[in-house]
């Protein structure tokens, strides 16, 4: 398990950005909600798509073929509550969900962490 650990980098996560056991984080804990929760015009970057949504390898597919991954920022486009939706884009990449899958995505705001600190989050998580 060290060796393992050692040979990929010591992570605090997964690739999915769950924590892992026993490992310390790199960065403190930050505030953070489901992409289901988001507003309109809110730039946030994605956190961690949750156990739930880990079990479910065609939604993973998915996230992943759209880009959707830890450390990814995004921009909301559109909330849709009565038609169960919430549009975004990443880059110039536009990607609708519907709010069961949004809820087992969580996000936050880079701004209300130290650029800095954000910066290298997101550096780790892209790479």
């Amino acid at each position: 398990e060290e060796k393992l650990a050692t040979l990929l980098g010591m992570p605090s996560t997964c690739p999915h950005g769950n924590p892992i056991p026993g490992m310390e984080p790199k960065l403190p804990p930050h505030e953070h909600v489901s992409l289901a929760e988001a507003k309109v015009g809110q730039t946030l970057a994605i956190d961690r798509i949750t156990e739930e949504g880990e079990a479910d390898r065609q939604l993973l597919k998915f996230l992943w073929d759209n880009r959707v991954r830890p450390g990814v920022g995004l921009t909301v486009t559109e909330v849709a509550p009565y038609a169960g939706t919430v549009s975004f884009r990443i880059g110039g990449h536009p990607v609708t969900i519907g709010l069961a899958a949004a809820a087992k995505i969580w996000v936050y705001d880079p701004a209300r962490i130290p650029a800095a600190r954000a910066a290298r989050r997101m550096a780790a998580r892209s790479s």
